[in-house]
């Protein structure tokens, strides 16, 4: 004997118009695209909107003009840094 598929109402939120998933889809790629052609992210300093930064040694950033420090930017080794294995 078969199941039947259990009947499930139609309801509004699941109905999707194709031309606007497209248009909204299209729109996104030309976003990711234009980002990835770009300088990648920009940074600033929120203290005096420099964006010339020192690396120390440490692996601390600061700023080059007024010398902050500045948080939430880890940097990581390349690949060429990492030891061959």
């Amino acid at each position: 004997m078969e199941n039947p598929l259990p009947e499930t109402p139609i309801t509004a939120e699941n109905v999707v118009r194709l031309a606007d998933f497209r248009a909204k889809r299209r729109a996104r790629a030309q976003r990711a695209a234009a980002a990835s052609q770009g300088w990648g992210p920009q940074y600033y300093c929120l203290r005096c909107d420099g964006d010339e930064f020192k690396l120390y040694a440490s692996g601390v950033v600061h700023c080059a003009h007024c010398g902050s420090l500045m948080r939430n930017l880890f940097i990581s080794g390349s690949k060429s840094e990492e030891p061959a294995q």
